[in-house]
């Protein structure tokens, strides 16, 4: 089974990390980078990593909006 590819911004169960109760955490899906999925909570806060198969979409696909960091400015070449 293909392993599933979220978009930025999309709220995502991460079946590897759960609440007291049991329950799979939903955080918002960030970005992969060197084979790990970074997820940052709901109401923001601080990214966690996951494994990229412990993913699952939410039945009904929910989205938030996200802000990247400018990318470093370069000084121009004359």
């Amino acid at each position: 089974m293909p392993l599933y590819t979220p978009t930025v911004g999309e709220v995502v169960r991460d079946l590897g990390h759960r609440d007291f109760t049991g329950k799979p955490i939903e955080g918002v899906y960030m970005d992969t980078l060197t084979g790990l999925v970074y997820l940052r909570p709901l109401a923001g806060g601080c990214e966690w990593t996951t494994r990229p198969e412990c993913v699952q979409a939410l039945p009904t696909p929910r989205f938030i909006t996200v802000q990247h960091p400018s990318r470093p400015r370069v000084a121009d070449v004359a």
